[in-house]
């Protein structure tokens, strides 16, 4: 047994055992404590959508009717793409299914820690590939799996994948630039990307085509050569994609049908001056701060505080992966020109630097990476992690060896440290951000003293102190760094305030709130009474709903006045067909008639949808097809709903309005003659009228004035549509009875993948009203149906089936070559 363990494993388990170690430290509040890994605050979108998002999936999984479109995500939403087929969401929804949605919380902070420890195994694994010391490498890689980027953007839950993944693909990408055993996985690698997100993937792949150019230049001596293996390598990285295709297809097709992809206006000139045109100041600021720490600028609202950064906690680039990192990568620029390498290679280290600094400086690199859309992103700067560890690990055994360095380099260093330090210490509200600034301080002091004594002196005993040094504070500095990133937020709690003590946890949280002391004051957030399990997991609530599926068999809509769990996502978590959502990929029609028709359904921006804060607006309800209404109120407006009963602390009323799902009319005008009614000035006295009378529809009427609009015929009043309450979301059918030949408007998303037949017949899809599914129907009685189907799904995974064979036959092909050229021998 002794033989297997070699010091080489020992370093792994070793390595694995610190980042595990580190973590208790780091979460111990979110462990062994009762916060959970769900935030309130800047991070707000895991209370406000990625949760939701997870108990979604889980409900419908456990009530067995789980499908690919999903109407109680907002007015209706494609469900797949939600399912990133990423093993960490795969665990969590696999936690809910088998201990309920509210549950699966608890373990969220287990899968960050995995996500840990993963990352650095990987990257061990990957620096393997090079000739550095064990020592190096172990570093290296604790730094890597405690690296800013993961545990910041990692709080987006999926976004801590892309960290495992990127070093995976490089390991196998160094295996296939060298020839080595395993390199045929390559494109495996990138098929889990592939399948994991369309939109990190689009980021690892010019990271990884970066990566493919700049290691031939330094591995390759003959040209031909490199220019074969870098065809050759591109069409792996295609292959890899093509086998994904039967996921990356229909999710890239999801993403360009909403809003969220824009260019901008203006040309391509235009948009090579946005990518050249320098930031304000206050980006090169952030750009100098935030590789000694990611907590200098503070976060974003607590209190009168706010986020002194560029943009927002998260969207500033995130660098930090130690202090150390920056430290050496400085001296790495500063001396590896006078190293023994090859001119090819410094030749290539360098153009990789110009490069880096570029992407970095100017907008360039934000817009690339963000497929060519304004405004830029950062959120590529995780490729930068693996690339500044790699030098780091080069310049840590360049230092072992008796490397000198650049006095300068280290004093510009502690400068730019000490100032970053103090001006983080300067803007913190929270003595614990304080005390981290102090750590970080201290340490990368310790640490610039270590490097310069390693630098000049000999003597073994004192070297051997320096280097303990660096590896002390290295491990000192990562954890502080990663523990503030999770200490004062705004957390969800394991355990609702109890009813009991509500006035007094309340009469304290208000006490806090007008403090004169600053710190207590912005402070008070912490003590904010919690409800959240006993609103969102209500069984009143529950028991209201019961009701309506026993009462009403149509396809209703059910809405809120009030705000409990979260600002627009309950119905996620209830299971109930609302209109209220919060979505970062809207549809880009349903966006546009918002903003044409009802910009006051947005709350805050236009990705939140609130009905609550419209509730008194019955009719637009109606127009929605919000039938029923949940209340804590006992006494709404009795000439717009009607009291139809109380469960607990739940008043539902139906809305006196007919509020439908689908409708029928006669009238049409056009989507230009929509738009200029519905201006801002003119709004509020055109837009129900317009909508009650006329469908907007390519081909329509244009009117310039609302007294040219036909009035509502006997045809139009007195035909209907009625839909059944679907088992399945992407599967609706019903009835139309209509009087006159028309149109039947549903109220769902115009998007692709949804068909419908009449008398099973196949129709055209139409645009009603800008953002909804509408269709021509013939004077008559019909039957309907309406099913939806990912669009792109078969296409990609015929093409993605094919590309597998491909591969396959390609390994197989190759494996049987070689067994004959070794029978040969």
């Amino acid at each position: 047994m002794q033989k297997y363990i070699t010091k080489e494993s020992k370093t792994r388990l070793l390595l694995l055992a610190a980042l595990f170690f580190s973590c208790l430290f780091i979460f111990r509040q979110y462990l062994f404590g009762d916060s959970v890994l769900v935030f309130d605050d800047v991070g707000g979108d895991t209370w406000q959508q990625y949760t939701m998002y997870y108990a979604d999936i889980v409900n419908h999984l456990r009530a067995g009717n789980f499908s690919f479109w999903d109407f109680t995500n907002g007015i209706g939403s494609s469900l797949f793409t939600m399912l990133q087929v990423d093993p960490s969401l795969i665990l969590i929804c696999l936690i809910g299914v088998a201990l309920g949605p509210a549950h699966m919380l608890y373990y969220l902070v287990v899968l960050q820690i995995l996500k840990i420890l993963a990352a650095g195994w990987i990257f061990y694994w990957f620096l393997s590939e090079f000739g550095y010391s064990r020592q190096a490498r172990f570093l290296a890689s604790f730094a890597y799996g405690l690296n800013g980027y993961l545990l910041v953007w990692g709080q987006h839950y999926q976004f801590g994948m892309v960290v495992i993944y990127l070093p995976l693909i490089f390991l196998f990408e160094e295996k296939f630039i060298r020839g080595k055993k395993g390199r045929a996985l390559f494109p495996v690698t990138l098929f889990l990307s592939g399948i994991y997100s369309v939109y990190l993937s689009y980021m690892t792949l010019i990271g990884a085509g970066l990566y493919l150019i700049f290691r031939l230049v330094m591995v390759v001596e003959d040209f031909e050569t490199g220019v074969r293996k870098f065809f050759s390598g591109c069409a792996q990285m295609v292959l890899g994609i093509g086998m994904s295709l039967g996921v990356f297809l229909p999710m890239a097709a999801n993403i360009m049908n909403s809003s969220r992809v824009s260019t901008g206006s203006g040309g391509i000139l235009s948009l090579l001056k946005k990518c050249f045109k320098p930031y304000d100041f206050d980006y090169y600021n952030s750009l100098l701060i935030r590789p000694f720490s990611t907590n200098l600028q503070n976060l974003q609202v607590l209190g009168d505080t706010k986020y002194e950064g560029y943009k927002n906690y998260y969207e500033d680039p995130v660098l930090f992966c130690s202090a150390l990192a920056v430290i050496f990568l400085v001296q790495f620029v500063l001396v590896f020109w006078k190293s023994n390498a090859k001119k090819r290679v410094k030749g290539a280290v360098y153009g990789a630097v110009v490069l880096i600094l570029v992407i970095m400086l100017l907008p360039l690199g934000g817009i690339v990476f963000n497929a060519f859309t304004i405004p830029p992103t950062y959120r590529f700067t995780y490729i930068l992690m693996a690339v500044f560890l790699l030098a780091f690990a080069w310049m840590w055994d360049y230092l072992q060896a008796g490397g000198r360095i650049s006095i300068i380099g280290l004093a510009v260093v502690e400068i730019l440290m000490l100032q970053a330090y103090m001006a983080g210490y300067e803007d913190s509200v929270f003595l614990a951000y304080r005390e981290n600034a102090v750590i970080l301080a201290v340490t990368g002091t310790v640490m610039v003293l270590s490097v310069l004594i390693l630098g000049f002196c000999r003597k073994k005993r004192l070297r051997k102190v320096a280097s303990g040094c660096l590896m002390v504070m290295l491990a000192v500095n990562v954890i502080s760094e990663g523990g503030i990133t999770y200490t004062d937020r705004i957390c969800l709690k394991k355990t609702d305030t109890p009813a009991e003590q509500m006035e007094a946890q309340t009469g304290i949280f208000e006490e806090k709130l007008q403090s004169e002391d600053t710190e207590i004051e912005a402070g008070a957030v912490f003590y904010r009474p919690q409800t959240y399990y006993r609103e969102l997991y209500s069984q009143d609530v529950q028991n209201a709903l019961e009701y309506l599926r026993e009462t009403d068999s149509e396809f209703y809509r059910v809405e809120k006045d009030y705000s409990s769990g979260t600002i627009s996502m309950d119905s996620l978590a209830q299971n109930y067909r609302g209109i209220s959502t919060y979505n970062s990929v809207m549809n880009g029609n349903i966006k546009e008639f918002v903003k044409t028709c009802y910009p006051e359904f947005c709350y805050l921006d236009r990705n939140r949808y609130t009905f609550w804060q419209m509730a008194d607006d019955n009719v637009f309800g109606a127009f929605m097809g919000v039938r029923y209404l949940m209340s804590k109120n006992p006494e709404l407006d009795s000439s717009k709903y009607e009291l139809i009963g109380q469960f607990g602390e739940i008043y539902l009323y139906q809305n006196k309005e007919e509020g439908n799902v689908a409708r029928f009319y006669e009238n049409t005008i056009s989507e230009r003659s929509l738009k200029k009614l519905c201006k801002k000035d003119v709004r509020e006295n055109n837009r129900e009228k317009l909508l009650s009378n006329a469908i907007a529809v390519d081909g329509g009427e244009d009117i310039s004035d609302i007294r040219e609009l036909a009035s509502v015929s006997e045809e139009q009043k007195n035909s209907s549509v009625t839909l059944n309450a679907p088992e399945k979301d992407s599967h609706v059918t019903g009835t139309v009875d209509a009087k006159t030949d028309g149109y039947v408007m549903c109220m769902i998303p115009c998007e692709k993948g949804w068909t419908v037949t009449v008398d099973g017949e196949k129709t055209e899809v139409l645009h009603g009203d800008i953002g909804f599914l509408a269709f021509k129907v013939a004077k008559g009685e019909h039957q309907i149906e309406l099913t939806y189907q990912v669009p792109g799904m078969k296409y990609g995974i015929a093409a993605g089936g094919v590309c597998w064979i491909l591969y396959l036959g390609i390994v197989f092909f190759s494996g049987y070559r070689k067994k004959r050229r070794f029978a040969g021998k």
